[in-house]
């Protein structure tokens, strides 16, 4: 008996659509909210990031005016003090040198601190973009490629006299981002095509399923920690969100310190001709950084960890949840410079002579102290080194008689300093007390 087995069109068409039905009822299960779609450890590879310290600018210290004088004052008490000037001094000469005298600040003689410090530091972070890798699967880039973790330090050396006291980083950031805010609606007619018994009983539907997701999430932008010689700083990525790019990081800073002394000359108009002159000298004390055995560079230790996110596949789209991902962990260590020895060092000046070996003007008290004779800036030291010049050249100076300010005198060479060596012996120059290589400005007819 031979049996006919008819081919049945129709049963190939209700297969066909009833698989349709159910990929379609699994695919509706899934959810485009994810962090990626596979995702695997590969290992280490430390030349997928790199950080360099982009600046570092220390402000700038003073240990301010100690004196002032008629136009420091407020306007009304510029008036009143200009009416008790004219008063005393009838004299226009007498008035006009009273107009220029400076006065002491109330207090002053207290320790200014120049060892407290600000520093400003930008951080630089890079990944390593290699498009020759694109489309390598065995590679390392792709354009999908981000930062997703970072965990930074920088460590003062111990051989530095240097500590950390605060910074701007105190308080915690956190990010925020809408994950998803969106509604899915999936649904598929059931209509005659699927069996012509269906129809003919007036049967047809449908399958549906909708999705509604609001969801946020908060992320870790930025978070510190400090103590006496480290800061370390941690970042995290998230959706979209690389971590290449600038960090800063405002940080205070002490130095170990040591005193120094910094004259501060009263200066007087004198009756006869109104050319200032100085009455008497004033004295300071400042503490500056201790920085004998410093070198030239000072040098920071800068560590870096960091985790690197790698999309094998699924970089053509721009959402990360259908991206197969392989993680890679790294670290970075290196020594970075911070600043230079002479951005620590105060700026004082001083007045003495470099031509054959440097040697400096000091002061020698009533009771046989002596300490060098240094201002706070150069206008200062300027001033003074003017009025010597000047004074030395008046003709009621006797040549050999010592250069005395009150009850100070002043030494040079290990004796007093006389008008002759002013007016033309040995060339003396204002000059920086911590810096070599200024020319300075000599006196007139030193040379």
């Amino acid at each position: 008996m031979r049996y006919l087995i008819q081919h049945d069109p129709a049963m190939n068409t209700r297969s066909y659509t009833w698989m349709l039905v159910i990929a379609l009822l699994i695919n509706s299960g899934c959810t485009t909210v994810k962090r990626f779609k596979t995702a695997s450890y590969v290992g280490e590879d430390h030349a997928l990031v790199d950080m360099s310290l982009f600046g570092a600018r220390l402000d700038e210290p003073s240990p301010g005016s100690e004196v002032k004088d008629l136009w420091d004052l407020s306007a009304s008490a510029q008036t009143q003090m200009i009416q008790i000037l004219h008063e005393r001094y009838p004299d226009n000469a007498q008035f006009t040198a009273a107009l220029n005298r400076e006065y002491l600040r109330k207090g002053t003689g207290p320790v200014t601190d120049m060892t407290t410090r600000d520093l400003q530091m930008v951080f630089t972070i890079s990944k390593d973009r290699d498009y020759s890798q694109l489309g390598n699967r065995d590679g390392t880039f792709s354009h999908a490629d981000r930062i997703e973790y970072l965990k930074f330090s920088l460590e003062i050396p111990p051989e530095f006299n240097l500590h950390f006291t605060g910074w701007n980083r105190y308080a915690t950031e956190y990010g925020e981002i809408k994950v998803a805010d969106m509604s899915f609606s999936r649904s598929l007619d059931l209509d005659a095509d699927l069996d012509a018994e269906l129809v003919e009983g007036g049967a047809r539907g449908s399958i549906s399923r909708s999705e509604e997701q609001v969801i946020n999430t908060r992320y870790l932008k930025l978070n510190g920690f400090i103590s006496d010689r480290r800061i370390e700083i941690e970042e995290e990525g998230t959706r979209g969100t690389d971590l290449t790019g600038n960090v800063t990081a405002n940080v205070s800073m002490v130095f170990d310190a040591f005193p120094e002394r910094i004259t501060i000359p009263l200066f007087t108009g004198k009756e006869w001709d109104g050319a200032p002159g100085v009455s008497a000298l004033k004295f300071t004390d400042v503490m500056v950084p201790r920085l004998e055995e410093a070198p030239e560079v000072v040098e920071a230790a800068l560590s870096l960890e960091y985790i690197y996110r790698h999309v094998i596949s699924g970089e053509k789209t721009f959402q990360e949840w259908d991206d197969r991902v392989a993680y890679y962990s790294g670290k970075i260590e290196k020594r970075v410079p911070l600043f230079s020895r002479s951005e620590v060092v105060p700026r004082f000046y001083c007045i003495g002579s470099d031509a054959d070996s440097r040697e400096v003007i000091r002061v020698r008290t009533p009771a046989g102290e002596e300490f060098l004779l240094q201002f706070a800036d150069y206008g200062m030291a300027m001033r003074f080194f003017d009025w010597l010049a000047r004074e030395s050249g008046y003709p009621d100076q006797p040549a050999g008689s010592p250069v005395e300010i009150g009850r100070h005198t002043l030494i040079f060479r290990d004796r007093p300093l006389t008008w002759h060596t002013l007016a033309g012996g040995d060339p003396v120059k204002v000059m920086p007390v911590y810096e070599s290589g200024d020319s300075g400005t000599s006196l007139p007819g030193s040379r």
